[in-house]
């Protein structure tokens, strides 16, 4: 607003200027009046001459000016809020959304028969570390498939024939959670029973079969556990 009020001061006193030298302040400017002419004799007197129109009124030339002033001061004003507004922010572009990995290819029920054929056929002739590769394949692509349970059992039971009983009750009571209706579960059960019983866990081996008894007490392996309960474990048994 500084620059507006310094023109506004220059237009008020140019036109200041201008008025008193166009005479229409005659504060400003005191003409000297003209010398008297002669009169020849006999002749009538001139007629006196008529009175100069009144300068216009100085306070409503002011207001005027005023009024303009704050037409340049409004014109100024916008032309400067013109300059300071700021621009429109421009659209982020969205990235584009990276593009999901494609799923892997489901493996075909008959080839992870495969596995489990081979896996059966290298546990019977007694290659356990062979077995268990291909048992273990088979349950990677068909972890509940129908022959889950019994690929799991021979997969834990692998171990045992080796002597892992750590390994074995690991993967025994996998098959008691995952496949508790199994046929095999009850067998599960008692070699991981077996298990801790190997590794001298006495506590631990006879809440094992004492769970089978109570979760299966019809199958022939509560009964089983039900004797060995009442034994004294005092040596592993295989």
């Amino acid at each position: 607003m500084r620059q507006a009020g310094v023109i506004r001061y220059l237009v008020v006193a140019a036109l200041l200027l201008l008025l008193a030298a166009c005479g229409q302040f005659p504060g400003l400017r005191t003409p000297m009046p003209p010398p008297p002419a002669e009169t020849p004799p006999g002749a009538a007197a001139p007629a006196p001459a008529q009175a100069p129109a009144p300068a216009p009124d100085l306070a409503q030339q002011v207001q005027n000016l005023e009024a303009q002033v704050q037409q340049l001061e409004s014109r100024l004003a916008d032309l400067e809020g013109r300059k300071r507004a700021p621009a429109a922010p421009k659209e982020r572009a969205v990235p584009a959304s990276p593009t999901a990995p494609s799923p892997k290819p489901a493996v075909s029920s008959a080839a992870a028969d495969k596995h489990y054929t081979e896996g059966m056929r290298l546990y019977h002739a007694k290659k356990y570390g062979d077995a268990r590769h291909q048992l273990y394949q088979y349950l990677k692509n068909q972890p509940r498939g129908p022959r889950a349970p019994e690929a799991r059992y021979y997969l834990a039971d692998s171990f045992y024939q080796e002597g892992k009983f750590r390994e074995a009750g690991v993967e025994f009571n996998k098959l008691r959670l995952q496949s508790p209706q199994s046929i095999l579960a009850p067998a599960g059960l008692l070699r991981q029973a077996l298990c801790y019983k190997n590794q001298q866990q006495l506590g631990t081996y006879r809440s094992t079969l004492q769970k089978l008894v109570k979760a299966y007490p019809n199958s022939p392996e509560a009964k089983e556990a039900q004797k060995m309960l009442k034994e004294s474990p005092k040596q592993a048994v295989r």
